[in-house]
């Protein structure tokens, strides 16, 4: 079966990923091809054409297309659970209600013209939605090469509704346990202070992550942003995670933290400088989230893990280095796979494993990442000739023995080679 799996078509970070027989042949990031860093509101038309030409695979052999984005059902938690979070936007509460898949529509509207575009017919290669969260479990779960019985987890800012997710993956089926729904959201409330400290939210967030060893955690209490029972949390959105008037506006600028939060910790961070007191905030905001993470794989995860000691992990918040230290250090863990491409540029991946799952096709493990395009010195040299600053070029006999050089004296080096 071939499986093309589309990201992003509205958001942030799109990508293309195509299966065939169960086996990743071909993966990418459009930002990789357009040069724009997480192409945002792009379709991810030219990293899906590279997977195709790629593999030799013509759009009339694609079976599917799976996208990891779908339509929640009113029967469900999910969007009644934002509504009444969210009371005090009571235009955005009642749209979740009445109108709670706008976005699946006009993403849904957008892959259909990518799919035009691509030569891909509607009519005979079918569409799959697949959740959001699934598709990130899948791109954990079923690339991770586990075999028994596997703990999932997923959390990031938020896929359509849902923000984090608890299962396990047994047999090749994936089980959820448990899910959070937005504005309850880990990853949300990271992305709120890292737009506080004055980088970019969906960017930035590692930069918070570098700056947290360099503060003390405990000299603010930053538990009062998210409230944890140890069975679920609940984030205070007058602080964080906010919307609509309560959000902190400057310079025509709304952010995703509210006046009560300016209100407690002062002016957001402007400029350059990592001084005190910001790098306090990092440092709390970075243990906030471990500890939290941690009674959480506790309390829905710990049974399993200590039946079998293995878990994986995908969703922005997976490519937090330091969490992942103390879930590898976890007591019972034996083994922690984290999906490479961890962030929602891996739900093209997740999306097309887990349909390709479905249709009886045994994922294979994922050995490697090499899986984007590659270029020749030739090209490598012509790039560099057309490109309108002409960067000076030269062909090294000894790369290994000159990038030493370069480094002993304590110059930065950036290799490429391959894929």
């Amino acid at each position: 079966m071939i499986v093309l799996g589309l990201s992003g078509a509205l958001t942030h970070d799109p990508s293309a990923a195509l299966f065939i027989d169960g086996k990743l042949v071909a993966a990418a990031e459009e930002e990789r091809f357009i040069r724009e860093k997480h192409a945002k509101n792009k379709r991810p038309y030219h990293s899906a054409k590279f997977c195709l030409e790629s593999a030799g695979v013509r759009s009339e052999e694609i079976d599917c297309v799976a996208f990891p984005f779908a339509p929640i059902s009113l029967f469900r938690p999910d969007r009644w659970h934002f509504a009444k979070r969210y009371w005090y936007a009571p235009d955005r509460a009642v749209s979740a209600i009445l109108n709670g898949n706008r976005h699946f529509r006009r993403n849904r509207h957008n892959v259909f013209e990518l799919m035009d575009k691509l030569g891909i017919d509607k009519k005979k290669t079918p569409f799959v939605p697949v959740q959001h969260h699934l598709a990130h479990a899948s791109s954990a779960y079923h690339l991770s090469g586990f075999g028994g019985k596997t703990a999932i987890l997923g959390i990031d800012g938020k896929g359509e509704y849902a923000t984090t997710f608890f299962g396990y993956g047994e047999n090749g089926v994936i089980h959820k346990i448990k899910e959070f729904f937005d504005p309850d959201s880990l990853g949300g409330v990271y992305g709120a202070l890292t737009q506080y400290l004055g980088f970019e939210m969906l960017d930035g967030e590692f930069k918070v992550m570098g700056m947290a060893p360099y503060g003390d955690p405990d000299r603010f209490d930053f538990s009062r942003l998210i409230r944890c029972d140890g069975k679920s949390i609940e984030v205070d959105t007058g602080m964080v995670n906010t919307i609509g008037l309560r959000r902190y506006k400057q310079d025509g600028i709304g952010y995703y933290f509210g006046n009560k939060m300016v209100e407690w910790l002062g002016p957001k961070r402007e400029g350059d400088e990592i001084d005190d007191p910001y790098v306090h905030y990092a440092a709390g905001m970075q243990k906030l989230l471990e500890d939290i993470s941690l009674q959480l794989i506790e309390t829905y995860l710990g049974e399993i893990l200590r039946e079998t000691g293995k878990i994986c992990f995908a969703g922005g918040v997976a490519l937090n280095v330091k969490l992942n230290q103390r879930i590898i250090n976890l007591p019972h863990v034996k083994e922690l796979f984290v999906q490479p491409a961890a962030s929602d540029a891996g739900t093209a991946i997740g999306a097309a494993s887990y349909v390709a799952n479905k249709a009886g096709d045994r994922i294979e493990k994922l050995d490697h990442v090499y899986l984007g395009p590659s270029y020749s010195t030739e090209e490598c040299i012509n790039s560099c000739k057309d490109h309108p600053q002409k960067p000076a070029w030269e062909i090294i006999g000894n790369a290994p023995e000159t990038a030493a050089k370069i480094l002993a004296e304590g110059n930065p080096v950036a290799w490429f080679q391959g894929r």
